[in-house]
């Protein structure tokens, strides 16, 4: 008889969808060893700021995918966020409260019901109403930390700790944090934060690549000379919002018009306009629209080096996990990064590329200069020590036997 758990994450994708694929990935690997899987998402994507699969009148859609029951949930639209993001989170969060409150009893009466029930963070009134259901029916409940809610509201975008919306997330963290079976955080410095929130049982469970989708056959040879006709190319893939502070890029790839190093930026957000405006007239940065995680590895054949940057946020020192970063050292790509703390401290411990500090554009200019004047071997060298760690630490085949064994310990 097959093990059953349910996974709520109100931005999980499939690899068709731009995104982060974690909860797809993580449950492809556990039905391959044996689980029922259902997954809970919103069909409106992140990225695109669009619905894929439901139609005008569509409420839900159910369908079997790499031998997952996914549920498509209908939710509030939003372009910026704004108050319409608010409501876009509380849609999703009494969709799914209804969606579960009926499927349990359901699968009771016609089929086993499931043994676990998982949310992913950051959307905790999700996440709340996950666990209270989990309550009602006596089911072991599971948190998966991604992002630290509230607190990146009060670090990044300046909230006061004493609003009432804060102490009302605040609340329903410290809840949420107290009454799982088990926590299971992305970014290893999560875990002292969750545990004086008064979490117990917490695991480190990084985001990490599928190492032979993300792979490279041989390490990219570079030219005898850069030029502006055959430039160094350093690409950014990810979300252009105001966390991922591409104006610093933007303002560093000014310093460097006389090199021969071109940026190219790809994914899309509530930024991306403003920022292919701030960037005109600059020959060294290009845009491309976002596109699925499973073109991405044939993409970055083509880089010389991965950027990673965010804003200089104090929480992003040690509470972040960026797939973008770990699928770089995977692909044995040298990195860029300007997220002080303890992604900055991996990269220059491990030899892994280069770094600089946050929000400092000549800091990030000097940053790329120095990759860019490193000599081939130097950069081999970088690109050998990624994949190395990225088996090591990152792979996702490791993950998935962690969280399987996680998994069944709850079980027993």
């Amino acid at each position: 008889m097959m093990s059953s758990i349910w996974i709520i994450n109100q931005h999980a994708n499939t690899l068709e969808m731009p995104g982060h694929t974690r909860q797809y990935e993580i449950a492809e690997g556990l039905y391959k060893k044996g689980w029922e899987i259902d997954i809970f998402s919103s069909d409106f994507n992140l990225s695109k700021r669009k619905f894929y699969y439901l139609r005008v009148l569509d409420l839900s859609r159910s369908e079997k995918i790499a031998g997952i029951n996914w549920h498509w949930l209908k939710v509030f639209p939003y372009r910026k966020n704004n108050w319409r993001r608010y409501i876009n989170i509380f849609s999703f969060s009494i969709h799914v409260f209804f969606k579960l409150l009926i499927g349990i009893p359901h699968h009771y009466l016609y089929q086993k019901s499931p043994q676990i029930i998982l949310a992913s963070s950051p959307q905790l009134p999700a996440a709340f109403i996950s666990l209270l259901v989990a309550k009602l029916f006596k089911k072991p409940f599971i948190l998966e930390v991604r992002d630290l809610y509230p607190q990146v509201l009060i670090d990044q975008g300046g909230n006061k700790s004493s609003s009432f919306y804060i102490k009302f997330l605040t609340t329903m963290e410290k809840f949420l944090y107290r009454n799982s079976s088990h926590i299971i955080v992305l970014a290893k410095g999560s875990k002292k934060y969750v545990k004086e929130k008064g979490g117990l049982n917490i695991s480190w469970l990084p985001n990490g690549p599928n190492l032979n989708q993300f792979k490279c056959e041989k390490i990219k040879k570079e030219p005898k000379k850069f030029t502006f006709s055959e430039p160094f190319k350093i690409y950014y893939t990810g979300a252009h919002g105001e966390a991922n502070s591409l104006y610093t890029v933007i303002d560093a790839a000014r310093l460097l018009e006389k090199l021969p190093i071109l940026l190219i930026l790809v994914g899309d957000g509530p930024e991306k306009n403003d920022l292919i405006k701030y960037s005109k007239g600059l020959r060294n940065v290009i845009f491309k629209d976002s596109m699925p995680k499973k073109k991405i590895p044939h993409l970055l054949k083509d880089a010389n080096a991965i950027l990673i940057t965010l804003k200089n946020v104090k929480l992003f020192r040690y509470g972040v996990s960026p797939n973008k970063l770990y699928d770089a050292y995977a692909l044995s790509k040298p990195v860029i990064t300007n997220i002080v703390g303890d992604i900055n401290n991996e990269v220059e411990s491990n030899y892994l590329g280069v770094t600089a500090k946050p929000e400092d554009p000549e800091a990030l200019a000097i940053a790329i200069k120095k990759l860019f004047m490193k000599t081939p071997e130097e950069r081999k060298k970088m690109s050998q020590n990624g994949r190395k760690i990225a088996e090591k630490i990152y792979s996702r085949e490791k993950i998935i036997n962690s969280y399987n064994q996680i998994l069944k310990n709850i079980i027993k």
